[in-house]
């Protein structure tokens, strides 16, 4: 018996669950994508339920041209390609097919997209407006002057410990992706900022493994609770496209970058793999261009 479309996504999303420890917004998007490929042969096909057999290039670069004919972004694209590539490997794997039928089907290259930044006197500004006098004013200061004192992602920060901490060499312990961590300078704002937030917690004790940042209800602060927490202050005093924890990360390279840091230590900060993913920045130093242009070109003297 033919091993339908639906019953293949259904074993490929229970193995990623339990043998690929895949999260649950990952088997979510996956399972999206695969309903919607599914749903597409349904009707291109023009049969009641189609097969394994039924897969193959030609129909994924019909599927393809359907998305692309929806206005679907080169990043839709992309990632709903990925999720077909994927489930493709787990049936060669598991020898349900011979070969992946996705194989020689090019992706569509990655747009380039153009960090959004706050200006420094704008920044200044957000750092200054929250009161600590609010409820949790202590949590929330901090967690912008962290942010933008660091470029930390808002993942790392709410995986933060206490023992991340190290006031004495004024480094902060950073667990990035894949686990890989490293430590992060902290500025002197940034560690008075810290400071003046755990002593106003009621739970002062030390604790090495106790989460940093805590929520109202006295667990760990998720990543939703950083973004309103920052897009809150910055729509106070900027039009910015993109207001969360990400828009600080970008602000803080820029920064970086504007008053003549080296990119390669830019990177290392950042938690960058490869130094070409640190390279988006180097653009948006239009201002640090301003200023050699203005100092070396002889026609600019003039």
């Amino acid at each position: 018996m033919k091993l339908s479309i639906s019953k293949a996504r259904n074993s490929f999303l229970e193995y990623l669950k339990k043998e690929r420890a895949a999260s649950p917004l990952t088997i979510v998007t996956y399972d999206k994508s695969l309903r919607e490929f599914e749903n597409f042969l349904l009707e291109y096909l023009g049969v009641m339920e189609p097969s394994i057999d039924d897969l193959s290039a030609d129909v994924v670069r019909a599927f393809l041209v359907e998305l692309n004919r929806r206005k679907n972004s080169r990043l839709t694209v992309r990632k709903k390609l990925s999720s077909i590539r994927s489930l493709a490997k787990f049936l060669v794997r598991f020898e349900h097919i011979q070969s992946d039928f996705t194989g020689f089907i090019s992706t569509p290259r990655k747009p380039k997209a153009i960090p959004v930044y706050v200006e420094e006197t704008v920044i200044e500004k957000i750092l200054l407006s929250v009161s600590v006098d609010a409820e949790n004013g202590y949590r929330d200061k901090a967690i912008l002057e962290l942010l933008y004192g660091t470029g930390i992602r808002v993942s790392e920060l709410c995986g933060l410990n206490f023992g991340s901490v190290d006031f004495e060499s004024g480094t902060l312990k950073v667990s990035g992706k894949r686990n890989k961590e490293r430590l992060v300078p902290l500025l002197q704002r940034t560690a008075e900022s810290l400071k003046e937030y755990l002593q106003s917690r009621r739970d002062v004790d030390w604790v090495f493994d106790r989460p940093l940042f805590m929520s109202s209800n006295g667990k760990r602060i998720i990543p939703a609770s950083v973004y309103r927490i920052v897009a809150r202050q910055i729509k106070k005093f900027s039009n910015v496209e993109r207001k969360g924890p990400h828009t600080l990360r970008h602000t803080f390279a820029t920064h970086l970058l504007n008053h003549g840091a080296d990119l390669e230590a830019v990177r290392e900060l950042l938690g960058h793999t490869s130094l070409s993913t640190t390279q988006i920045y180097t653009h948006l130093s239009i201002e640090q261009l301003k200023r050699v242009y203005s100092k070396a070109h002889p026609r600019a003297k003039k």
